[in-house]
């Protein structure tokens, strides 16, 4: 069952017998008795049985717990599960079915293939992820959020989650100073005490393979003590880089958690550890020929030396709590602290090949230590007003991010063939005294209040209002090569203000209107060494949003049509005079189209469209990266199931990116990839499954950039055989 607050009960006159109602499973027989008065019999009656349903008030089931493609709850957008159709915003929900068919391990592999969300691709784990043109750079874990950089390779796995939530747009009220393309919240994955054990064992073309072991159950004599441990282990080559003698690619997940709940109100407390590993080595793409010229594909060279190397490692420690007041208010706490540490050491293409298809070449290397610290603590509170159920959340978040970066940049000189890159002399950049070398220290504080009022009005329309005051301390330290030192700090109040209606047409179908206020603190400084001002801006958004669930679930689908404009100022941008200032202006705008659900009994169906308009109404620094934003992407995938002996399903799909170009004037055509997979449980224990990716091989650049390096072809058609066991 899912969540909605149009079937919540909150009748606190009924007796304990129905209060069973809040904890999702209540099944109440009235029946009436014969009685006397006064010595005269009056006739037994028997009542009807009565059957009453709903879920616990503020509870979302798993959804590794059925095998649906729509979620009509979600987290992100709001502090305790609500419908999507009350949620003002754009929100995508990707479930565990949809993940495990797709049956991709990173976060950045399955944004390719979700509805308005554009990828920079880079090596796996490393590429970047952006909305309504701007790039999310933190990710939230059940609300609590720490940095995401495609460069650190700080982009997580999805084997330790049960579901992906997708806020586009503006997202200041709940998410602290946040990027204005929105906040990825992954929600973790808890041990039941009757959960699946499961073996998955997958071997690739290009070859490889990967491991993975999940393994849950019930801690304590009465089931209050749950467990879960996952742990997962992928190798696998390039063939580019290992045509050149490069090493495979591995990637390693470890996760575990623990929960205790408490009373009848399944009150609980958890604790959880993350740890992922990346060893890479790195592919920057291909340089360009003279004139900014893409080389013809497939190309199978490797612009890199054959000693590349990117190692990541990270550790995130979780804990919260849940708690159900008399009142049926909930208060949520939690705190998550991430401890991360990045080196990478690599060489790539300088320059644009000349005549003879020589170049230049560059090399890069870097120790990056990163530890971020964040918590919330909340109350929701429903409550009944003339229109039905309304709400307030109060609240209080704080995070605290550092980060130390020593960076090296190295010129090789001599001009040089791919072969010579390939075989070049190992250097260890951060270490070369030929480097040019930048240390930089970066900390950020923030301490928030918010508050939240959803207000029924009447029946159909429901006004929202909110606002979040928060105070920020930035510092800044950069030494560039030893001799330049700069220092700023900045430390300031900001108030933000969100409001929305929405208004139900009917049961299944809301519309609403929605004003964002968003922030975000930036690093840059000014030739005064001032820390110039946060950008700022504004969302405007309204659309429609349905969910339609049939019998038994037969038809159970979530559909959204929204257009949005988003404006943003401040944007560091540099002068004629050299200077760093705070003025770079842009306008955003476009509309979105998404569906997610069951048709029938047999087909399971994802679909998406957007559209994005940018304009540069005064040039910023990276206004750049809009130009490789097209202006249509689109995403479908679909399975079907044959009931033969045993259900037989069979899915495909397309990924569509419209043409881009770089900053730089390279230019990139539109393409279609697509995908497919065939699945089949040869017994109850044991399933098999194929994927194939990029199916007809089709060749493509999925990201453009400059005349050496960042025209990144796609990835070819690769096989993936998976066999699961559940014990």
């Amino acid at each position: 069952m899912n969540y909605s607050s149009k079937n919540v009960l909150n009748q606190t006159v009924l007796s304990k017998a129905l209060f069973s109602i809040f904890l999702g499973f209540g099944v109440v027989q009235a029946s009436a008795q014969t009685s006397q008065s006064n010595d005269n019999d009056v006739p037994s009656t028997t009542l009807d049985t009565i059957y009453l349903t709903a879920n616990q008030l503020y509870y979302v089931d798993p959804s590794e717990d059925n095998d649906y493609y729509s979620a009509n709850v979600a987290t992100v957008g709001t502090k305790i599960p609500a419908s999507l159709e009350n949620i003002p915003q754009s929100v995508s929900v990707i479930t565990q079915k949809k993940m495990d068919d797709l049956n991709v391990e990173t976060l950045d592999k399955l944004a390719k293939r979700t509805a308005g969300l554009r990828v920079l691709q880079n090596d796996d784990g490393r590429s970047s992820i952006y909305a309504r043109g701007y790039e999310y750079d933190q990710f939230s874990v059940d609300g609590l959020p720490a940095p995401m950089a495609s460069i650190n390779g700080t982009l997580p796995n999805l084997v330790a989650f049960d579901r992906v939530e997708v806020l586009k747009g503006a997202s200041g009220l709940f998410n602290s100073s946040s990027e204005m393309g929105g906040v990825v919240n992954l929600v973790r994955k808890r041990g039941k005490a009757d959960g699946k054990n499961t073996l998955q064992a997958s071997v690739f073309d290009p070859k490889g393979f990967d491991i993975t072991a999940d393994m849950q159950g019930a801690l304590s004599n009465d089931d209050s003590v749950t467990g879960r441990a996952i742990v997962q282990h992928k190798q696998q080559i390039s063939d580019v880089v290992d045509n050149a003698g490069g090493d495979e690619n591995t990637n390693t997940t470890f996760y575990s958690s623990l929960d205790k709940k408490f009373g009848e109100n399944d009150d609980r407390i958890g604790v959880g550890y993350l740890y992922q590993k990346r060893n890479i080595t790195p592919n920057n793409g291909l340089p360009t020929a003279q004139g900014l010229t893409l080389l013809g594909l497939p190309n199978d060279d490797f612009y890199g030396a054959k000693w590349n190397d990117f190692n990541n490692e990270s550790h995130d420690v979780f804990v919260d709590s849940l708690y159900q007041l008399p009142s049926k208010g909930i208060v949520s706490a939690g705190i998550r602290y991430s401890d991360r540490k990045t080196d990478y050491n690599y060489a790539f293409a300088g320059s644009a090949l000349d005549n003879n298809r020589q170049f230049t070449a560059t090399g890069l290397g870097a120790v990056i230590k990163e530890d971020a610290l964040s918590a919330d603590i909340n109350l929701s509170q429903p409550f009944l007003t003339r229109g039905g159920q309304s709400e307030f959340v109060v609240g209080a978040d704080y995070k605290d991010f550092n980060r130390h970066t020593k960076q090296a940049r190295f010129a090789h000189r001599e001009r040089m063939t791919v072969q010579g890159l390939n075989n070049l002399t190992h250097t260890d950049y951060i270490n070369s005294p030929q480097s040019r070398i930048t240390d930089e220290n970066n900390t950020l504080k923030e301490t928030a209040l918010y508050a939240k009022l959803g207000y029924k009005v009447s029946k159909p329309l429901t006004v929202i209002v909110g606002g979040r005051l928060n105070h920020y301390d930035i510092t800044s330290r950069t030494v560039k090569n030893i001799t330049s030192t700069s220092n700023a700090t900045k430390d300031d109040n900001k108030a933000i203000g969100y409001g929305a209606v929405v208004y139900e047409f009917n049961p299944n179908v809301n519309g609403y209107f929605s004003y964002t206020e968003v922030f975000k603190p930036q690093y840059a400084t000014n030739r005064q060494n001032e820390i110039l001002d946060p950008r700022k801006g504004e969302q405007y958004e309204m659309g429609v949003k349905g969910f339609w669930q049939g019998n038994q679930h037969l038809s159970d689908i979530t559909g959204r049509a929204s257009i949005y404009r988003l404006n943003d100022e401040n944007a560091a941008a540099t002068t004629v005079n050299n200077d760093t200032v705070a003025l770079g202006e842009r306008q955003m705008q476009g509309f979105e189209l998404e569906a997610n659900g069951t048709v029938g009994k047999h087909i399971q169906l994802s679909a998406g469209y957007a559209y994005l308009d940018s304009t540069i109404k005064q040039k910023g620094n990276e206004d750049g990266i809009f130009l490789l934003m097209p202006k249509h992407t689109a995403n479908l995938w679909g399975t079907y199931t044959y009931q033969l002996q045993r259900p037989l399903t069979i899915g495909l799909g397309v990924n569509y990116v419209g043409e881009f170009e770089s900053s730089q004037g390279v230019k990139a055509d539109n393409y279609s990839t697509w995908d497919a997979m065939i699945s089949y449980p040869f017994t109850d224990k044991l399933k098999g499954q194929l994927n194939l990716y990029n199916l007809f091989d089709e060749d493509y650049y999925a990201r453009v950039g400059g005349a050496n390096t960042f025209n990144i072809p796609g990835d070819g058609r690769e096989v993936k055989v998976s066999l699961t066991y559940e014990f």
